[in-house]
Parts: C-alpha cells; sequence; structure tokens
C-alpha cells in the first residue's frame, strides 16, 4: 500500500524567508531551509496516509533504513551555505562507531555515506568541486595574506593549500579583497557576483578564502548537480530538489555559525572524485553515473514522459513521488491516493508498479 507523508521544516539561517510556505503549509515569518522528507531519525516525516494510525506516526515508524534508504529535500537558499564535505561509507561507518563507542564530539549524525543530488527548480547557483588550478591560483595570487596558499596550489599540494589558507591571518580585509581579485583574475561576471555574495555575507570568515579553490556552477530549471561523497561544495543561492542516501553527515570548513571540523572534513575530501554536472531539461530522466538512485522532473506526464515515469515507478526499488505544483494521482494495484503539493508518495521494493497523473510538475525518485 502507498504511504503519503509531509514534509518536516528546517528553519536553518540561511534559507529564504516562507521560502517553503507553499509545501510546508504556509508562513512561519522565519527562514525556510529545507523539507524533508524520508525516515532519518533527525527529521522523520510525519505519516498523513493510511488513516487511521497512532497519532505522531512517522516513515520511521513504519520502516528501517533498507526499506527507506533514500532522503529527499527541498532546499531554499538565501545565502551560501558551508564549505562542506560529506564522508564516504567506510569512514562513515568507522567514525560512526568510534563516536559511538568513545563518546566526545557529536561530529557525524549517523554512520551512512552521503552522496547527493541537487536538482534546479529555479535557477540555482553552487560551488561544486574543485576550480583549475591555474584559476585559483591567479584568483589568490592577488591576495597578499592567500599567497602562501596560492603557492602551494600551485605546487598542486592542494591539502597544504587548504590548510594555509584556513590559517591565513587578516580574514577581514583579505574576504573583503576576494571579489576584486575575481574580476582582476578574469573571472565570468556571475562568479565574480557570487564572491561578492561571500565576501559580504561572511566577512572575516576562516572558510571563505577556500572559495576560491571551487568550481562556479549555475544550473537551470531541469538540470542537476551530482556531488559524490568526498567532493567540497557550498550551494550558493536558489531553489532547488535534493535526493540522496539516508544520511545527515556534513562536515564544515568554513561560512557557518555552525561548529567545524577541518581535520575530520580534510580526512573525508577524496581528491579523485569529480561532480557530474547533467544539463536536462524538465521531463528528461536524470540519472548521474554511478549514483545509487535516479530522479525525474515531469509535468503534464504524457508520451515519452508518461513511459519514463512508468520506468522510475517499476516494482522491485524505492520510490517517492512528490507533488511540487498542482496535485497528482498515484495508482498501483492497490487503488490511488492523491497527492497535494508537498505531500510525498513513498513506495518500498516490494510495492507494486505505479503509475502517476499530474497536469503540474511532480518529482519523482528511485533507487536503493
Amino acid at each position: 500500500m502507498v504511504t503519503v507523508v509531509s514534509g518536516v521544516v528546517k528553519d536553518y539561517g540561511w534559507g529564504i524567508v516562507d521560502g517553503l510556505a507553499t509545501w510546508c503549509g504556509g508562513s512561519t515569518a522565519r527562514p525556510q531551509a529545507e523539507l524533508w522528507f524520508g525516515a532519518h531519525p533527525s527529521a522523520p516525516s510525519p505519516v498523513v496516509f493510511p488513516a487511521g494510525l497512532t497519532a505522531g506516526t512517522t516513515l520511521a515508524d513504519l520502516f528501517n533504513d533498507q526499506g527507506i534508504p533514500l532522503l529527499v529535500k527541498l532546499l531554499a537558499a538565501a545565502q551560501p551555505l558551508s564549505v562542506q564535505v560529506h564522508p564516504g561509507a567506510d569512514l562513515a561507518r568507522r567514525r560512526w562507531s568510534d563516536q559511538q563507542a568513545n563518546g566526545g564530539p557529536q561530529i557525524l549524525a549517523d554512520g551512512n555515506e552521503k552522496t547527493e543530488l541537487i536538482v534546479a527548480l529555479e535557477a540555482f547557483e553552487a560551488f561544486i568541486g574543485w576550480r583549475p588550478n591555474v584559476e585559483a591560483v591567479a584568483l589568490l595570487s592577488r591576495i597578499p595574506s592567500a599567497a602562501e596558499g596560492a603557492e602551494l596550489l600551485a605546487t598542486g599540494d592542494r591539502i597544504a593549500a587548504i590548510r594555509a589558507l584556513l590559517a591565513a591571518e587578516g580574514l577581514q580585509e583579505a574576504v573583503a579583497l576576494l571579489p576584486g581579485a575575481s574580476r582582476e583574475a578574469g573571472l565570468p561576471a556571475i562568479e565574480c557576483a557570487a564572491y561578492e555574495t561571500v565576501a559580504s555575507t561572511y566577512p572575516g570568515d576562516k572558510g571563505a578564502l577556500l572559495t576560491a579553490l571551487l568550481a562556479h556552477v549555475r544550473l537551470e530549471v531541469g538540470s542537476a548537480a551530482y556531488v559524490p561523497a568526498g567532493v567540497p561544495h557550498s550551494y550558493i543561492r536558489g531553489l532547488g530538489l535534493e535526493v540522496m542516501t539516508t544520511s545527515d553527515n556534513v562536515l564544515r570548513l568554513g561560512l557557518t555559525p555552525k561548529p567545524i571540523f577541518i581535520e575530520e572534513a580534510i580526512e573525508a575530501l577524496d581528491l579523485g572524485a569529480s561532480p557530474q554536472v547533467l544539463r536536462r531539461r524538465v521531463g528528461e530522466v536524470i540519472a548521474p553515473t554511478g549514483a545509487p538512485f535516479e530522479a525525474l522532473l515531469a509535468r503534464g506526464l504524457t508520451g515519452m514522459q508518461e513511459q519514463t515515469a512508468l520506468s522510475i515507478l517499476r516494482q522491485g526499488r524505492f520510490r517517492l513521488c512528490l507533488a511540487i505544483e498542482g496535485a497528482a494521482t498515484i495508482t498501483t494495484d492497490t487503488g490511488s491516493v492523491v497527492l497535494n503539493p508537498g505531500t510525498a508518495a513513498i513506495l518500498p521494493h516490494d510495492d507494486s508498479a505505479a503509475r502517476v497523473a499530474a497536469p503540474g510538475l511532480v518529482a519523482l525518485v528511485a533507487g536503493g
């Protein structure tokens, strides 16, 4: 039987004020940063169907991690998120086990790998993966306090460059120079504007200089970026759909008032991993190479879109359908349910294949 859930709002400071009101039940006059659909213990989704369950029942009460292997979010960013990296599977398991056994700082939220996909619901900007060294050196060499980091980067020692930038003196002045340095280095106007945003939002933040090491990505509606574990990134602004493995592990290097864990984040970096930018339109499947999931943003669901939706909603793996604009109807062997915007249908591995009818925009996700 299909399970229908609503989302859980996270009001992190970087969110857009009432940015998710359409999907979370209305205005809160506060930043609405993320809306979670899943069973992660940090914010398991409330169950709204089937009716008759005990009040307060969540998806985590009905399914275990194997039943709900993915976490889906709506994300509304008004300003840059932290420069961060997510641990791979082996590191997450080891660190989580040590943390559970020995106590100490709560660095990880769970023992799972976190790999993710961001799909643009409107124009979306981010720093993802590594900027070519020659560009980063050209930018950093124009900031006196970052000169050591630039020299180390020029030799190819990226980790040493990171450490040097995090230890740079005169951060207030150095960060203020970042936008001008980007213009002098000949970067495109949109990237210079991104550094203006970083400098004005996080003056003196030790992680601000690290953004010079990261590649700038702009996504149009329907396009996506796949971020494997170990890839550094910082989302800048925009509204997007996030699909990820069920994990809330974030190791931060800066651009945040939250705790940063430099050594742990550096350990989690995978210098051989690369993001994938997938230029897609609404109605085209998003299936990154090597990813444990695929996604589809669709509107109308006729013709080829309908066939693609049927493929994603086939039996044998976890599936989620989220109504974004207008109502959607999910039909399985056990009947039909209607989703209003901000509600999602959950179909575990052993549920039957499903069909979806939706005149408006829906997101379909499958994997695990």
